[in-house]
């Protein structure tokens, strides 16, 4: 079966709305919260209310990389719409540029892609929450370009509310280069990420720009021009 879903962008999260229930699409989260698991696994409830607290007060679920094992996700940001299918139904960007496999994480469950950033192939972690901005480790980011600063939120409470100071870095995609803002992590999520085997996250710097496939039963990303 596949389904279009209209989806409400709240600083940046996709938010759609299925069987009732208002779903944020995350697939920074390892797991889905819903009531199921959230009896069974410490902290998911504590995740859900921090969400509600500094997203949108109306959630009930996330989908977390548990619905992305079983779905093929098309998010459509400029139309403000996701495309989900089951894992034996097809559906495909519009004009697809570029294909990238979904290489295996080593600690905790991620979506990891190789991109060449800066003239070298980086392994990064592609999270559909990064939607204030895009993250890389602070050797690299100070490389580039000064493009401002943003505010960004993290719901690990030590982390909290942040400044963040961007760069732009050349990013090759489908044989062009496109500058994107990075900004440094925090320690203690470069630390985690870097222990996965990546060396930053990136998501709205690629969903802004492209429709964006991620097809885990197939474990590859595609993105397509708008």
């Amino acid at each position: 079966m596949v389904k279009i879903l209209d989806a409400d962008l709240i600083k940046g999260h996709f938010i759609v709305t299925d069987n009732g229930k208002r779903i944020l699409i995350d697939t920074g989260c390892p797991v889905d919260i819903n009531e199921k698991n959230m009896q069974r696994i410490p902290g998911l409830r504590q995740h859900l209310e921090g969400a509600r607290g500094f997203v949108d007060p109306t959630l009930d679920e996330f989908w977390g990389l548990e619905y992305f094992a079983r779905h093929k996700v098309l998010f459509d940001y400029r139309k403000k719409a996701v495309m989900v299918a089951d894992q034996g139904d097809d559906i495909m960007v519009v004009h697809p540029i570029a294909e990238y496999p979904l290489l295996r994480s080593i600690v905790n469950p991620r979506l990891i892609i190789p991109m060449k950033i800066a003239g070298v192939e980086r392994k990064m972690v592609f999270d559909s929450g990064a939607c204030i901005a895009n993250y890389i480790t602070e050797s690299i980011a100070t490389t580039g370009t000064e493009a401002g600063s943003v505010f960004d939120e993290h719901p690990d409470p030590d982390i909290g509310r942040y400044e963040v100071k961007l760069f732009n870095l050349p990013v090759e995609i489908g044989g062009e280069t496109v500058d994107i803002p990075f900004g440094s992590q925090p320690e203690k999520v470069d630390h985690h990420v870097q222990m996965d085997g990546a060396i930053g996250v990136i998501g709205i710097g690629l969903y802004e720009k492209f429709q964006v496939l991620v097809d885990c039963p197939n474990r590859r990303l595609v993105l397509g021009r708008y």
